[in-house]
Protein backbone atom coordinates (compact mmCIF):
# COMPACT_ATOMS: atom_id res chain seq x y z
CA UNK A 1 0.00 0.00 0.00
CA UNK A 2 2.71 2.46 0.99
CA UNK A 3 4.63 1.68 -2.30
CA UNK A 4 1.69 2.23 -4.09
CA UNK A 5 1.06 5.70 -2.73
CA UNK A 6 4.68 6.63 -3.23
CA UNK A 7 4.46 5.65 -6.86
CA UNK A 8 1.28 8.16 -7.44
CA UNK A 9 3.17 10.55 -5.08
CA UNK A 10 6.35 10.39 -7.65
CA UNK A 11 3.77 10.29 -10.92
CA UNK A 12 2.24 13.03 -9.94
CA UNK A 13 4.99 15.15 -8.66
CA UNK A 14 6.45 14.16 -12.75
CA UNK A 15 3.50 15.34 -14.18
CA UNK A 16 3.29 18.50 -12.09
CA UNK A 17 6.86 19.57 -13.10
CA UNK A 18 6.67 18.47 -16.93
CA UNK A 19 3.61 21.22 -17.01
CA UNK A 20 5.51 23.52 -14.93
CA UNK A 21 8.13 23.94 -17.86
CA UNK A 22 6.13 23.55 -20.33
CA UNK A 23 3.84 26.94 -18.91
CA UNK A 24 7.67 28.76 -18.25
CA UNK A 25 8.06 27.81 -22.08
CA UNK A 26 5.16 29.15 -23.38
CA UNK A 27 5.39 32.49 -21.24
CA UNK A 28 8.94 32.74 -23.24
CA UNK A 29 7.42 32.23 -26.40
CA UNK A 30 4.83 34.56 -26.01
CA UNK A 31 6.19 36.78 -24.67
CA UNK A 32 8.84 37.33 -27.33
CA UNK A 33 5.91 37.11 -29.62
CA UNK A 34 4.68 39.82 -28.00
CA UNK A 35 7.65 42.55 -28.29
CA UNK A 36 7.65 41.50 -32.37
CA UNK A 37 5.73 44.88 -32.98
CA UNK A 38 4.74 45.51 -36.61
CA UNK A 39 2.75 47.89 -38.28
CA UNK A 40 -0.49 46.55 -39.55
CA UNK A 41 -2.33 49.68 -41.03
CA UNK A 42 -0.83 53.37 -41.95
CA UNK A 43 -3.36 55.09 -44.07
CA UNK A 44 -3.85 58.82 -44.26
CA UNK A 45 -7.09 60.29 -45.37
CA UNK A 46 -7.47 64.32 -47.53
CA UNK A 47 -11.34 64.66 -47.18
CA UNK A 48 -12.40 68.20 -45.80
CA UNK A 49 -15.57 66.93 -45.61
CA UNK A 50 -14.92 64.47 -43.01
CA UNK A 51 -17.27 65.73 -39.78
CA UNK A 52 -17.40 62.69 -37.56
CA UNK A 53 -15.52 59.85 -36.32
CA UNK A 54 -16.57 56.26 -35.25
CA UNK A 55 -14.31 53.37 -33.95
CA UNK A 56 -16.22 50.47 -33.19
CA UNK A 57 -12.95 48.21 -30.99
CA UNK A 58 -13.03 44.93 -30.05
CA UNK A 59 -9.40 43.95 -29.71
CA UNK A 60 -7.16 47.45 -29.69
CA UNK A 61 -5.89 50.16 -27.41
CA UNK A 62 -6.73 53.26 -28.90
CA UNK A 63 -5.60 57.25 -28.90
CA UNK A 64 -7.54 59.78 -30.43
CA UNK A 65 -5.52 63.23 -31.08
CA UNK A 66 -5.09 66.16 -33.12
CA UNK A 67 -3.23 65.77 -36.19
CA UNK A 68 -2.31 67.62 -39.46
CA UNK A 69 -4.96 65.26 -41.10
CA UNK A 70 -7.13 62.75 -40.86
CA UNK A 71 -4.20 59.13 -39.95
CA UNK A 72 -5.26 55.83 -38.84
CA UNK A 73 -1.96 54.27 -37.58
CA UNK A 74 -2.18 50.47 -36.44
CA UNK A 75 0.89 48.81 -34.72
CA UNK A 76 0.98 45.94 -32.33
CA UNK A 77 2.45 42.64 -31.86
CA UNK A 78 -0.86 40.62 -32.93
CA UNK A 79 -0.78 39.22 -36.10
CA UNK A 80 -4.16 38.12 -36.44
CA UNK A 81 -5.92 41.70 -35.85
CA UNK A 82 -7.04 43.15 -38.98
CA UNK A 83 -8.21 46.57 -39.04
CA UNK A 84 -10.84 48.39 -41.71
CA UNK A 85 -11.46 52.05 -42.32
CA UNK A 86 -13.41 54.15 -44.66
CA UNK A 87 -14.99 57.32 -45.59
CA UNK A 88 -18.71 57.27 -46.17
CA UNK A 89 -21.20 60.34 -45.32
CA UNK A 90 -19.12 62.16 -43.90
CA UNK A 91 -17.88 59.87 -41.62
CA UNK A 92 -14.48 58.09 -40.92
CA UNK A 93 -15.01 55.00 -39.72
CA UNK A 94 -12.66 52.21 -38.02
CA UNK A 95 -13.32 48.77 -36.78
CA UNK A 96 -10.98 45.75 -36.28
CA UNK A 97 -11.73 42.07 -36.06
CA UNK A 98 -9.57 38.93 -35.26
CA UNK A 99 -8.86 37.10 -38.08
CA UNK A 100 -9.19 32.95 -37.43
CA UNK A 101 -6.19 30.96 -37.33
CA UNK A 102 -6.36 26.77 -38.39
CA UNK A 103 -4.44 26.18 -35.42
CA UNK A 104 -3.67 27.59 -31.89
CA UNK A 105 -2.78 25.93 -29.20
CA UNK A 106 -1.37 28.70 -27.20
CA UNK A 107 -3.40 28.90 -23.67
CA UNK A 108 -1.40 32.66 -22.61
CA UNK A 109 -1.77 35.12 -25.42
CA UNK A 110 0.41 38.26 -24.12
CA UNK A 111 0.07 39.74 -27.66
CA UNK A 112 -1.56 43.52 -28.44
CA UNK A 113 -2.53 46.13 -30.43
CA UNK A 114 -2.11 49.82 -30.50
CA UNK A 115 -3.89 52.60 -32.63
CA UNK A 116 -3.90 56.08 -33.28
CA UNK A 117 -6.44 58.70 -35.22
CA UNK A 118 -4.74 61.45 -35.87
CA UNK A 119 -7.99 64.74 -36.25
CA UNK A 120 -6.89 67.70 -37.92
CA UNK A 121 -10.19 69.86 -36.57
CA UNK A 122 -13.90 69.61 -34.83
CA UNK A 123 -15.74 66.88 -35.33
CA UNK A 124 -19.61 67.68 -35.36
CA UNK A 125 -19.80 63.70 -33.80
CA UNK A 126 -17.57 61.14 -32.39
CA UNK A 127 -18.30 57.83 -31.28
CA UNK A 128 -16.20 55.10 -29.64
CA UNK A 129 -16.97 51.42 -28.68
CA UNK A 130 -14.62 49.50 -26.99
CA UNK A 131 -15.02 45.99 -26.00
CA UNK A 132 -10.99 45.06 -24.84
CA UNK A 133 -8.73 47.99 -24.75
CA UNK A 134 -7.94 51.65 -23.21
CA UNK A 135 -9.38 54.60 -24.97
CA UNK A 136 -7.15 57.72 -24.42
CA UNK A 137 -8.20 61.38 -26.10
CA UNK A 138 -5.73 64.32 -26.46
CA UNK A 139 -6.88 67.50 -27.29
CA UNK A 140 -10.28 66.95 -29.59
CA UNK A 141 -13.18 68.89 -29.96
CA UNK A 142 -16.13 67.81 -30.92
CA UNK A 143 -19.79 68.74 -30.58
CA UNK A 144 -21.43 65.71 -29.59
CA UNK A 145 -19.30 62.32 -27.79
CA UNK A 146 -20.56 59.25 -27.02
CA UNK A 147 -17.35 57.09 -25.05
CA UNK A 148 -17.82 53.67 -23.91
CA UNK A 149 -15.39 51.10 -22.32
CA UNK A 150 -15.88 47.89 -21.56
CA UNK A 151 -12.84 46.99 -19.59
CA UNK A 152 -9.64 49.08 -19.03
CA UNK A 153 -9.73 52.68 -18.55
CA UNK A 154 -11.58 56.24 -20.53
CA UNK A 155 -8.91 58.97 -19.94
CA UNK A 156 -9.75 62.48 -21.82
CA UNK A 157 -7.22 65.41 -21.55
CA UNK A 158 -7.70 68.77 -22.58
CA UNK A 159 -10.76 68.50 -25.20
CA UNK A 160 -13.76 70.28 -25.22
CA UNK A 161 -17.20 68.89 -25.95
CA UNK A 162 -20.65 70.25 -26.12
CA UNK A 163 -22.40 67.28 -25.21
CA UNK A 164 -20.21 64.61 -23.31
CA UNK A 165 -21.61 61.13 -22.70
CA UNK A 166 -18.78 58.68 -21.47
CA UNK A 167 -19.91 55.07 -19.54
CA UNK A 168 -17.84 51.81 -18.93
CA UNK A 169 -18.26 48.41 -17.90
CA UNK A 170 -14.94 47.42 -15.78
CA UNK A 171 -13.22 50.42 -16.34
CA UNK A 172 -12.20 54.43 -14.26
CA UNK A 173 -13.38 57.30 -16.50
CA UNK A 174 -10.77 60.02 -15.85
CA UNK A 175 -10.93 63.92 -17.00
CA UNK A 176 -8.51 66.53 -16.93
CA UNK A 177 -8.93 69.93 -18.00
CA UNK A 178 -11.43 69.22 -20.25
CA UNK A 179 -14.75 71.32 -20.99
CA UNK A 180 -18.53 70.54 -21.74
CA UNK A 181 -21.73 71.94 -21.88
CA UNK A 182 -23.70 68.99 -20.41
CA UNK A 183 -22.00 65.70 -19.29
CA UNK A 184 -23.34 62.12 -18.62
CA UNK A 185 -20.71 59.72 -16.71
CA UNK A 186 -21.68 56.29 -15.68
CA UNK A 187 -19.86 53.07 -14.60
CA UNK A 188 -20.27 49.39 -13.36
CA UNK A 189 -16.60 48.99 -11.68
CA UNK A 190 -14.42 51.85 -11.55
CA UNK A 191 -13.39 55.89 -10.60
CA UNK A 192 -14.92 58.29 -11.92
CA UNK A 193 -12.43 61.35 -11.34
CA UNK A 194 -12.53 65.01 -12.76
CA UNK A 195 -9.69 67.16 -12.52
CA UNK A 196 -9.64 71.05 -13.19
CA UNK A 197 -13.98 70.03 -13.04
CA UNK A 198 -15.74 72.92 -15.86
CA UNK A 199 -17.88 74.80 -13.45
CA UNK A 200 -21.80 75.67 -13.67
CA UNK A 201 -22.21 72.83 -16.01
CA UNK A 202 -25.19 70.40 -15.39
CA UNK A 203 -23.52 66.50 -14.78
CA UNK A 204 -25.18 63.19 -14.43
CA UNK A 205 -22.64 60.70 -12.59
CA UNK A 206 -22.97 57.41 -11.38
CA UNK A 207 -20.67 54.28 -10.57
CA UNK A 208 -22.26 51.29 -8.65
CA UNK A 209 -18.53 50.09 -7.07
CA UNK A 210 -16.38 53.00 -7.42
CA UNK A 211 -15.64 56.39 -6.18
CA UNK A 212 -16.35 59.67 -7.24
CA UNK A 213 -13.55 62.88 -7.41
CA UNK A 214 -14.64 66.61 -8.64
CA UNK A 215 -11.85 68.72 -8.11
CA UNK A 216 -12.16 72.41 -9.77
CA UNK A 217 -9.28 74.76 -10.46
CA UNK A 218 -9.41 77.91 -11.01
CA UNK A 219 -12.58 78.16 -12.68
CA UNK A 220 -15.23 77.88 -9.67
CA UNK A 221 -18.55 77.43 -9.56
CA UNK A 222 -21.00 80.51 -8.70
CA UNK A 223 -24.70 78.83 -9.72
CA UNK A 224 -24.51 74.67 -8.64
CA UNK A 225 -26.06 72.41 -6.24
CA UNK A 226 -25.00 68.77 -5.49
CA UNK A 227 -27.83 65.79 -5.16
CA UNK A 228 -26.06 63.01 -3.82
CA UNK A 229 -27.42 59.61 -2.97
CA UNK A 230 -25.38 56.26 -2.14
CA UNK A 231 -26.22 52.84 -0.70
CA UNK A 232 -23.18 53.22 2.01
CA UNK A 233 -20.88 55.82 0.52
CA UNK A 234 -20.17 59.16 1.55
CA UNK A 235 -20.36 62.66 0.83
CA UNK A 236 -17.04 64.91 1.52
CA UNK A 237 -17.07 68.68 0.40
CA UNK A 238 -14.00 70.44 0.82
CA UNK A 239 -14.89 73.47 -1.17
CA UNK A 240 -16.82 75.68 0.87
CA UNK A 241 -18.52 77.32 -1.30
CA UNK A 242 -20.87 74.57 -1.70
CA UNK A 243 -22.63 75.67 1.47
CA UNK A 244 -25.19 72.69 1.98
CA UNK A 245 -24.33 71.74 -1.63
CA UNK A 246 -25.00 74.72 -3.17
CA UNK A 247 -23.50 77.86 -4.54
CA UNK A 248 -25.62 80.80 -5.73
CA UNK A 249 -29.16 79.81 -6.88
CA UNK A 250 -27.96 76.06 -7.48
CA UNK A 251 -29.34 76.59 -11.29
CA UNK A 252 -26.83 73.66 -12.64
CA UNK A 253 -27.48 70.43 -11.17
CA UNK A 254 -24.74 67.89 -9.93
CA UNK A 255 -26.51 64.63 -9.90
CA UNK A 256 -24.09 62.05 -8.12
CA UNK A 257 -25.07 58.42 -7.66
CA UNK A 258 -23.01 55.64 -5.89
CA UNK A 259 -23.99 52.01 -4.51
CA UNK A 260 -20.58 51.54 -2.88
CA UNK A 261 -18.86 54.42 -2.95
CA UNK A 262 -17.97 58.57 -1.93
CA UNK A 263 -17.88 61.33 -3.35
CA UNK A 264 -15.47 64.35 -2.84
CA UNK A 265 -15.42 67.74 -4.15
CA UNK A 266 -13.00 69.98 -3.70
Amino acid sequence: MKKSLIWIFVIGLVITVICAVGAVQQFKIEHKKANQITTNFNETYNNKSIKGLDLDLKHSNVKIKEGKTFKVLSKGSNEKIKIHAKVKNGNLTVSDHKGQSNVDISFLDMRYNDMTIYVPQDLENLKVHSDDGSTTLNDINADKAQLNTDVMDLTINDSKFNQLVASGDTSDIKLNKTQFQHGDFKTDTGDILMKDTPADKPMQIKTDTGNVELIYGKDKPKNSQIEYSSDTGNLNIEDKQFENKKVGNGHHVIMIKTDTGDALIK
